[in-house]
């Protein structure tokens, strides 16, 4: 109790804040809205000033074909999770690998609404985004302030890997997920986290490792008697966490066995549809990229750190190598701001990058939200401003050109 009480005085402009103040502002609300119309308009206006794009999928892609002929804006894993929509999953298929809880909304809201799988994808995938986005901004600015919340969602929507969130991937709805659990924990709803926890494992298989992060909260804002026996250690790990409220903190324990608890039913889920709970362990085969075994393979991967290839592609990408080498330049900073954060920062962050060598992790990192929170409080000082403006521009940059990379049937990810 000391240390919350501490770390609330640590911040007392935070602590005062009425909740007027901390509203989102409908001036951001707007300003989201129009970037995303701004930005399929945009899309489409390229995409039709290109011509027809389907020329130039490669015939090698395994992908189902209808799906291109639908809507060209459908591939790579877009196409698996509408094939998952519509015929669910088949024993021995490279499918099995994908998650099913976005693939299923997918189906139920377009059995309710009547509309294709593609069109309520893309509606989904950016009100979702819409969602994730406006939810996060609100935390950041209970936390930190408006000027490193505008900052923080700049770096957010412009990261080369966001691009995602406006299409038929898993990004969105598990970004909204992330956020509600991060914010639920924050403000002791308990409820709420535990819901959101169970979620999580059928959406991403790194969903899983939320335990971790919930683990880490459980024991700051309830620590059993025997972690008290060593005070220093203790406090080295709990300063500077950030809580609104101490209530129900021992039913908060339970929280570990959420994230748990829904792995499990995956699982059960799987062998109802294929006959085999680990058959989504088993497609990995079909993909060579991302296996548990990497988790403590140090050589290979700091190897696969050291080797990339080419500068942006399947296996050996520079550009993602790029964003770990960012990611690991911010951990000080992110241990700093709220030590809380080192636990998202390890499952959203390094997880990835081990499990499969730098496979897609430009598009991993566009949920790893304690990233754009160290680069928004870093850049925001108005001395940092023009620095944090000509990152921006960088993103923006690489941001487009895997936009164009991805319309045209080339690696994006």
């Amino acid at each position: 109790m000391s240390t919350q009480v501490s770390t609330l005085n640590s911040q007392p402009e935070k602590s005062r804040r009425t909740d007027a103040d901390l509203r989102v502002p409908r001036f951001m609300l707007w300003r989201i809205c129009i970037f995303k119309l701004f930005y399929w308009a945009a899309l489409l206006i390229a995409v039709k000033a290109w011509g027809n794009l389907k020329t130039a999928a490669p015939s090698a892609l395994l992908f189902p074909s209808h799906f291109f002929v639908m809507h060209p804006f459908v591939s790579f894993d877009g196409s698996f999770y509408l094939s998952i929509s519509e015929t669910g999953y088949v024993a021995g298929d490279g499918k099995c690998a994908f998650y099913p809880l976005w693939p299923f909304i997918m189906r139920w809201v377009s059995a309710l609404t009547g509309g294709s799988l593609v069109g309520t994808g893309f509606v989904l995938a950016n009100l979702f985004s819409l969602a994730g986005w406006l939810l996060f901004y609100q935390i950041v600015l209970r936390r930190w302030g408006s000027k490193v919340a505008w900052w923080v969602l700049a770096y957010l929507i412009v990261f080369p890997g966001s691009l995602f969130y406006q299409f038929l991937y898993s990004e969105s709805l598990f970004f909204l997920l992330l956020i509600g659990l991060w914010g639920a924990l924050e403000r002791e709803r308990n409820g709420l986290a535990f819901a959101i926890a169970l979620l999580l494992p059928l959406s991403r298989p790194i969903g899983v490792f939320c335990f971790l992060p919930i683990l880490w909260h459980v024991l700051t804002v309830s620590p059993p008697k025997c972690l008290m026996r060593w005070p220093r250690l203790f406090a080295i790990f709990s300063e500077s966490s950030y809580v609104l409220t101490t209530r129900n903190t021992s039913q908060a324990r339970w929280l570990v066995c959420a994230p748990i608890c829904g792995w499990l039913f995956y699982l059960l889920l799987m062998f109802l549809w294929t006959g085999n709970s680990f058959e989504g362990f088993a497609a990995q085969k079909y993909w060579s990229a991302h296996s548990i075994s990497n988790l403590w393979n140090l050589p290979k991967f700091i190897l696969g750190w050291l080797t990339p290839n080419t500068w942006h592609a399947f296996m050996g990408s520079l550009l993602d190598r790029y964003a770990f080498t960012l990611l690991i330049f911010c951990l000080p900073l992110i241990w700093k701001l709220d030590k809380k954060l080192i636990a998202w920062s390890y499952i959203l962050g390094i997880i990835p990058a081990m499990s499969g060598t730098f496979t897609s992790y430009t598009r991993f990192t566009s949920v790893a939200f304690p990233l754009f929170i160290a680069l928004g409080v870093f850049f925001s000082p108005p001395n940092r401003r023009w620095f944090g403006y000509g990152l921006l521009g960088i993103f923006g940059g690489l941001h487009v050109t895997l936009v164009w990379r991805y319309v045209n049937f080339q690696w994006a990810s």
